[in-house]
């Protein structure tokens, strides 16, 4: 199908739409034209972005809307990028686009760079206030002289900015001209048709409000498109939730020591405190006003405690520009006093030290601005069940159309075996049973050509059969491994140095776009079910009380999607081949498969070497 430049609708920048995608440009289309919301299951392949940005844009041009594109890593603003350019490029249409990360992130003041998020944004905004950042009046200004100078300045950069451009390219004209690239970056927002930004730009309150007042935009005069919304519900409730622990504490304890103050006590009463509570547990809920018990027995309000901690923490950071850990209790006090109807606080023992957290369960508290939208679209590759995202989220039943659409691969590209006789669950968590895992893992990777990569269920059986595997040179993602780390073991798993293993859920799981078909042979060993702990049972029962689904919305679903999102790794364009193993028993039970099953055709073995090497003898031949 050709698209026509003349089009109204559609600005479309490839020559050809592939099979399937047509339904989801009109889709979309509908949706923003007729106020909708859009929930859309849309396998990898397919081009969403595409799709969305070039079904939307038109209409949003025509009526003047904004479009926001919401992403949950900043590393996935680039293909948004590349859909504005390619259409620019291709059409004689006038667009501004803004690719928006946070102040911290666009910061190239090096004297803030090793702060943290609490103790960046105090510096950030006491500099300024100060009129001692060099950055900001170089893009602001601080009287009227200097506002006209950095008038002068951004119309300098905007001239030469064309139709978009990276972040990356707005920092780098921010360090040559010594300007403040997100200063730059609101500027140009306040003036461009599409925002390429985070989930937490607009759907989180506080920020959103701030934000859209900024850029002089409105929710009502917006199309919102959230991409990977699989994502959405967990990253909006990890944004609003919060969490001290002993070592927090007893960093507290030392800055106040370093600045000459009294020598507070914070880590070991708390401790003691805590212990008191939980006893002989591991973990416990606990109310608002046991802590704020607690705070009284230093003899001061809540509300002075804060402010002492607060003051302390500024001064800390002014004296060694070091992140300091009294901010970020003053931070945890604050929201900690909020009374939120649906949010749990719970204590937690690990050995010798403790952590106290509030932990929402809602994300609808925030989510629910995507009906305030014009129109609002989320779309995935694994956002089935549909009916689940909607309620979470909080959508607009009447208003929401839920689709489910078709892969444009060629289905004997690719192999679906679940390995019947094995299974990661907790009682069959033993050496024989991770031994026979190994031994088949083993034999699959024989059977295989290079490039195989293992996703497991958490760490803990990564490392339990990792270590039994006779298979050399495993290239093992390890916890809280740093960005560098990880990007090197990409590189010598591109360079076919070994087997991949990560685990489900995690950055090469999830955040990574193996574009080269490098994943010939994906395994996903076990079912990523979160531990049972009060958090779990909690978010079980807020989700039975409200939607009736409980086990499924707050449990089940959610550790399916995990291996649907890794075993999709594997296949990135249509002309990609892989074999794809899940590796446990429980993947073929019915309330599993409801979510596991979009079209794939499965074979049931114990013996899933076989099919791997008859599938890619297949190929060979």
């Amino acid at each position: 199908m050709q698209i026509d430049k003349q089009e109204p609708k559609f600005y479309f920048r490839h020559e050809r739409i592939r099979e399937h995608q047509d339904e989801l440009i009109k889709d979309v289309y509908s949706t923003v034209s007729e106020q909708k919301i859009l929930l859309a299951h849309a396998p990898t392949g397919l081009g969403k972005t595409d799709s969305v940005i070039s079904a939307s844009l038109a209409y949003a041009m025509e009526n003047d809307l904004s479009i926001f594109f919401l992403t949950p890593k900043i590393s996935q603003h680039k293909i948004a990028v590349d859909v504005v350019q390619g259409i620019t490029k291709k059409f004689d249409i006038k667009i501004r686009a803004t690719d928006m990360i946070g102040r911290r992130y666009a910061c190239i003041d090096s004297s803030l760079a090793d702060l943290d998020h609490e103790g960046f944004y105090q510096s950030c905004e006491k500099k300024r206030k100060n009129e001692e950042c060099l950055f900001y009046g170089n893009a602001r200004g601080y009287d009227k002289l200097g506002e006209a100078k950095a008038n002068t300045l951004f119309n300098k950069v905007v001239n030469e900015y064309g139709s978009v451009k990276t972040h990356e390219d707005v920092i780098k004209t921010g360090e040559k001209e010594f300007a403040c690239p997100y200063e730059w970056m609101i500027k140009i927002a306040g003036m461009s048709n599409i925002i390429i930004a985070d989930y937490f730009h607009v759907m989180v309150p506080r920020i959103r409000d701030l934000f859209l007042k900024k850029i002089n935009k409105k929710i009502e005069k917006s199309v919102i498109i959230i991409d990977e919304a699989h994502n959405l519900a967990k990253r909006i409730r990890d944004q609003l939730s919060t969490t001290i622990n002993s070592f927090i504490l007893k960093r507290a304890e030392r800055e106040i020591k370093l600045l000459g103050l009294e020598n507070a006590k914070f880590e070991e009463p708390f401790n003691v405190w805590a212990d008191a509570i939980v006893l002989d547990k591991r973990e416990k809920l606990v109310s608002k006003n046991e802590f704020d018990e607690f705070i009284k027995s230093y003899g001061m309000e809540k509300d002075e405690v804060t402010t002492y901690l607060e003051s302390i923490g500024t001064e800390f950071i002014e004296k060694t520009n070091k992140k300091s850990a009294c901010l970020k209790i003053a931070k945890f006090l604050q929201n900690w006093q909020i009374e939120d109807a649906d949010s749990i606080r719970i204590l937690r023992k690990r050995g010798e030290y403790f952590s106290l957290a509030k932990k929402f369960l809602d994300p609808s508290t925030a989510t629910t601005v995507l009906n305030d939208a014009h129109a609002s679209i989320l779309m995935s590759g694994t956002l089935m069940p549909l009916e689940m995202h909607r309620d979470v989220l909080g959508l607009d039943k009447d208003r929401t159309l839920m689709k489910k659409y078709s892969s444009p691969f060629n289905r004997e590209n690719m192999v679906n075996v679940i390995a019947d006789g094995t299974t990661t669950r907790y009682s069959k968590r033993d050496f024989e049973n991770y031994s026979t895992i190994a031994r088949d893992i083993d034999r699959i990777i024989e059977s295989s050509p290079a490039g195989v990569a293992i996703f497991f269920a958490s760490y803990v059986v990564l490392n339990s059969i990792t270590h039994l595997m006779k298979t050399k040179n495993l290239l093992v993602q390890r916890e809280r491994m740093n960005p560098r780390e990880v990007v090197d073991l990409l590189r010598r798993f591109s360079h076919g140095e070994g087997a991949l293993c990560g685990v489900q859920g995690g950055s090469l799981a999830e955040g990574v776009d193996y574009a080269n078909n490098e994943i010939k042979t994906a395994i996903i060993v076990g079912i990523a079910l979160e531990e049972m702990n009060l958090e779990v049972h909690a978010l079980i029962d807020h989700y039975q009380d409200k939607f009736g689904k409980g086990w499924e919305y707050g449990y089940m679903y959610p550790a399916i999607i995990k291996a649907l999102q890794a075993a999709g790794r594997s296949i990135r364009k249509e002309t990609d081949r892989a074999a794809i193993i899940f590796m446990d028993e429980r993947f073929k039970w019915k309330n599993y498969k409801t979510v596991l099953d979009d079209g794939r055709r499965f074979m049931i073995t114990n013996e899933p070497e076989k099919y791997v090497k008859e599938f890619w003898a297949i190929d060979s031949g």
